[in-house]
């Protein structure tokens, strides 16, 4: 009985005190570098729900001023932790009356969403596809290949909505038609932003790959309506 006393007493404490006030802390006194190191620690913290809840409150917040470095990686801390208990108050995030008007921020929440792949988040991460934005595009894209292994519904959906931004971006981009120039440009410039995380995806979500757009496409008209087996974890 006294070992296993012992053992209890000096067992850690599964859910460590948030440092988020130290990061508050470091830039009240301008130490930016020193909040970034420790948002870096904070993201190993996998599932402390508590110091998430800090980070959504932090990042709402207009105070103490931050660079938008400091925002990033709050975003990035809140991906690794990973908890599924704030995916409400990260949604909420973009309609925040100065986030919302922010990329870096939309494609931040975007990528912050993708660290606990919770099914609420299908629907946000498919609207922010259609973000005026490509960066941010190209977050929710990449945030959707976290949910490899969820439902096939959910794996069908967010692959439909990434090919609808890569097939059509490729189509516009390999157009010779002479009265699509313009349109032909702003699609090589959302190409190089785009189709990376696109590629990577798709693969993902399908676990299988193909060469090309129209590769892509054709499999999945092919494969659309078929059962998909599940990827395990």
């Amino acid at each position: 009985m006294a070992c296993l006393l012992m053992l209890l007493f000096l067992a850690p404490d599964p859910t460590p005190q948030s440092q988020v006030p130290e990061v508050v802390q470091f830039l009240k006194d301008e130490k930016p570098d020193k909040a970034l190191a420790l948002l870096r620690e904070i993201g190993t913290h996998k599932k402390n729900h508590e110091e998430a809840g800090d980070l959504i409150k932090l990042v709402r917040s207009s105070r103490p001023k931050r660079p938008p470095e400091v925002d990033e990686a709050i975003f990035l801390a809140l991906r690794d932790i990973g908890s599924r208990k704030v995916t409400s108050k990260l949604i909420a995030l973009f309609k925040h009356r100065t986030l919302k008007k922010d990329p870096r921020a939309r494609a931040g929440i975007c990528l912050a969403l993708g660290g606990a792949a919770d099914p609420r988040a299908v629907d946000a991460l498919c609207d922010r596809m259609r973000d005026p934005d490509d960066h941010v595009i190209a977050a929710a894209i990449e945030a959707s290949g976290a949910y490899r292994y969820a439902k096939e519904s959910i794996r069908k959906e967010l692959f439909e909505t990434v090919l609808g931004v890569y097939v059509p971006t490729w189509n516009m981009k390999e157009s010779i038609n002479p009265d699509h120039k313009t349109q032909r440009q702003r699609a090589e410039r959302k190409w190089e932003v785009v189709a990376k995380p696109s590629e990577k995806t798709l693969r993902l979500l399908s676990n299988t790959t193909q060469e090309d757009p129209p590769a892509w496409r054709r499999w999945w008209n092919k494969k659309k309506k078929a059962k998909w087996a599940e990827i395990e974890n």
